[in-house]
C-alpha cells in the first residue's frame, strides 16, 4: 500500500484516467475528488464493504490530530480527578459511619447518589 501526503488542492493520478484531489475542511474532514471513466465505480467505504468486505492492506485506524489527543487527554485527567475525588468522598463517608452509627441511612443514601453520579450502577 502507498501511503502519501497531500496538501489541500493537490492529487494523485493513478495511471492515465483516474485522479483523486484532496481539499481540506474545517476540523478532520476532508473533500476528496476523483476523476475518472465511467465505468469505474466509485463509492464510500461503507457501502463498498456491505459487498466486498473490507480492502486488504489498509491502515486498521486513522490516526487523532492534536486537538483530538489533547481533548482525549484532558477527559483523562477530569476522569481521574473524579475517580480521586469519589475515593475521597467514601473516605469521609466511613469515618463519619464508624463514629455516628445511627446516621448509617443517611450515609447510605449519600453512597448511592455518588455512585449515581459517578455513573456506576446502584447496587
Amino acid at each position: 500500500m502507498l501511503t502519501l501526503r497531500l496538501k489541500s488542492g493537490e492529487y494523485v493520478a493513478i495511471g492515465d484516467t483516474i485522479a483523486v484531489q484532496v481539499f481540506r475542511q474545517k476540523g478532520n474532514c476532508f473533500e476528496v475528488a476523483v476523476k475518472a471513466p465511467r465505468e469505474v465505480p466509485i463509492c464510500r467505504g461503507e457501502v463498498y464493504e456491505q459487498q466486498n468486505g473490507k480492502p486488504d492492506g489498509l491502515r486498521e485506524h486513522r490516526t487523532q490530530s492534536l486537538s483530538e489527543k489533547n481533548a482525549n487527554a484532558r477527559r483523562k485527567a477530569t476522569l481521574a480527578r473524579r475517580a480521586d475525588a469519589v475515593q475521597q468522598l467514601y473516605r469521609v463517608l466511613d469515618k463519619m459511619e464508624s463514629r455516628n452509627p445511627e446516621w448509617q441511612q443517611d450515609i447510605l443514601f449519600m453512597r448511592e447518589q455518588i455512585s449515581r453520579l459517578n455513573g456506576e450502577s446502584a447496587t
